[in-house]
């Protein structure tokens, strides 16, 4: 049975601080929170950029279930574009945002979180387990983990919010806690920045949930125990229950998304008087009214050329995505002179944007809405958009209905972009990259020629001791090495150790070496012939003594031969005989 989300989201800047950093996006099959961190500016730009980069994939089921590949991807290029934004505006640097996140895919509920928001679930019937899904990335949890500290002691423990791992100037490659969950209609679930659960206690927010199956009265009663506390950070919750498919509201809340009642950020007012014509931008720019009237006011004076040139002021605001970060920073104030539709831009944008967002069912809240209500967060609505266009061209989706569409601007964006850019752009990086593996190749060759020409080695040849040049190996038919010197010594006067290692060769640092060892062996086959002269000799000189000595005999018809000693006595006998 394929699910779906029923849902309700909720976001409020609490009671001490200035602006809303947290940003909540809620949708019939992703729901997403990020509490955005990086002081007076980037906060809210961090969370806003990873909500609105995610929001793209609020769609039935992916091919093959890769519903998690797409989840952790996007997620990565959330960070990569926070990186590009904090690296051109040094007001950005060091901004990051936490990130929880649920999509659907098919019968499952992909789950992908990193930092200290958290996911709450409960499920159906009346004993159904409560239970905290994700795990806060934070040094004092490391702590709980280890069994170094009690939960008592982490409650009041000072190093509390030191997160140790987020999105944003921090980490190229952030490490993600990835999960997919089996869900149950019926089951409910509570996604909440920190701000949250910083007042409100585990047991209060289980006994919220059991309470009622009302999403919208559970958002709101959260949010409400959060200011009675205090609320001394931003509050973010959205509520969601799994439901079967088949019976999705109607009465779901579709876009655009309602501005917070209270008055704009002061990180994203802009100077009273901007450059150019002193076009006044609060008031054009403030409220959803006058954004729509503005654009309505461009599209009366020519409704043919409206469209064309709001997709040109958006491809000029794109260029200049690493400066329009903040409407209130120095950039932005600089290159407003230099850019005359840079306002315009940036309103374009976020009607594109809102238009896109509002083709289907969704709820988003806190900084996030802003930028898009508005267009006063400049680099997130251009970024954005561009990458709203890329995967829409990239990311594989199972449509159960007609096949989803785009709004007509982006699909112009991706038509022209298409035929303008993407083919010569291809060809050029095409031969880019085969010229640049020709170049490694033949570098890698000259250099492996190199090599072949200075080695030398002493091997053998024939029989006898020869120095080569190059190495001892073969290409197939084609050898490596050609003997440069013969010499005169047989190896068969060399021992059967040195015979060894001419066969495996003696490898020479260069000639001069390979002569020193043509030397040395020379020495070892004179020695060894030498030792085999002087053995010869003295087996001849110890054959000589024994031979054999003949004694004339008496009988004159015979002469035997007797040894020494029976001569001797012969001769003694004789010496007595004749005395």
């Amino acid at each position: 049975m394929k699910i779906a989300f029923r849902f309700e989201a909720r976001s409020d800047t609490g009671l001490k601080r200035s602006k809303n950093d947290d940003s909540g996006y809620g949708g019939r099959f992703l729901a997403v929170v990020a509490d955005g961190m990086g002081g007076h500016v980037g906060g809210d730009v961090a969370s806003a950029t990873t909500v609105l980069n995610l929001t793209p994939l609020d769609h039935p089921d992916f091919e093959d279930g890769t519903g998690s590949v797409y989840l952790a991807d996007e997620i990565q290029s959330a960070n990569l574009i926070i990186n590009e934004l904090a690296a051109n505006d040094p007001q950005l640097a060091g901004m990051g945002t936490t990130c929880t996140a649920l999509l659907i895919d098919g019968d499952c509920i992909e789950f992908a979180h990193i930092g200290d928001s958290r996911a709450y679930r409960l499920r159906s019937g009346a004993d159904g387990e409560f239970e905290q899904i994700s795990t806060d990335h934070t040094f004092v949890q490391r702590l709980l983990n280890e069994g170094r500290i009690t939960p008592q002691e982490a409650e009041n423990h000072p190093h509390k919010n030191v997160i140790m791992r987020v999105l944003g100037d921090v980490d190229a490659s952030p490490e993600l806690e990835l999960k997919t969950l089996d869900a149950v209609p019926g089951e409910r679930w509570v996604l909440s920045s920190d701000g949250l659960d910083a007042v409100v206690s585990l047991s209060e927010i289980e006994q919220v949930m059991r309470s009622t199956d009302d999403l919208s009265e559970i958002a709101d009663i959260l949010i409400a125990m959060t200011l009675e506390r205090g609320a001394p950070d931003n509050v973010t919750v959205v509520s969601l229950q799994v439901i079967d498919r088949e019976v999705l509201p109607v009465d779901e809340p579709v876009g655009p998304s309602s501005l917070p009642e209270s008055a704009l950020p002061d990180s994203i007012v802009v100077e009273q008087e901007v450059s150019t014509n002193t076009q006044k931008l609060p008031e054009a720019a403030t409220t959803v009214e006058a954004t729509e009237a503005l654009l309505s006011a461009g599209n009366d004076d020519d409704s043919d050329d409206f469209l064309p040139r709001s997709l040109h002021r958006f491809r000029r605001a794109r260029d200049f995505s690493g400066t329009l970060l903040h409407s209130g920073s120095g950039a932005v104030r600089h290159y407003i002179g230099t850019y005359d539709n840079a306002v315009d831009a940036a309103l374009t944008n976020a009607a594109i944007l809102r238009s896109e967002l509002g083709s289907r069912p969704h709820q988003l809240v806190g900084a996030a809405s802003v930028a898009t209500e508005t267009g006063m967060i400049p680099a997130v609505t251009s970024r954005t958009l561009e990458h709203r266009a890329t995967v829409a061209q990239r990311v594989p989706l199972k449509v159960e209905s007609d096949e989803a569409t785009l709004p007509d601007e982006l699909e112009e964006l991706i038509a022209e972009d298409t035929v303008e850019h993407s083919r010569p752009r291809s060809w050029s990086i095409r031969l880019f990259i085969t010229l640049l593996i020709a170049a490694i190749l033949t570098l890698a060759a000259w250099t492996g020629l190199r090599y072949v020409e200075r080695s030398y080695y002493v091997g053998e040849s024939d029989g006898t001791v020869a120095v080569y040049n190059g190495i001892p190996h073969a290409l197939g038919p084609i050898r490596l090495s050609h003997v440069v010197e013969n010499t005169d010594i047989q190896t068969s006067e060399l021992s059967d150790h040195t015979r060894s290692l001419l066969r495996n060769a003696i490898t020479a640092k260069d000639l001069e070496d390979a002569h020193q060892i043509v030397t040395r062996l020379k020495t070892q086959a004179d020695q060894s012939r030498e030792k085999a002269e002087q053995a010869v000799a003295s087996a001849s000189a110890s054959i000589s003594p024994s031979a054999s000595v003949v004694v004339p005999s008496t009988n004159p018809t015979s002469a035997a031969p007797v040894a020494p000693e029976q001569a001797s006595e012969q001769s003694a006998e004789g010496g007595v005989s004749n005395g």
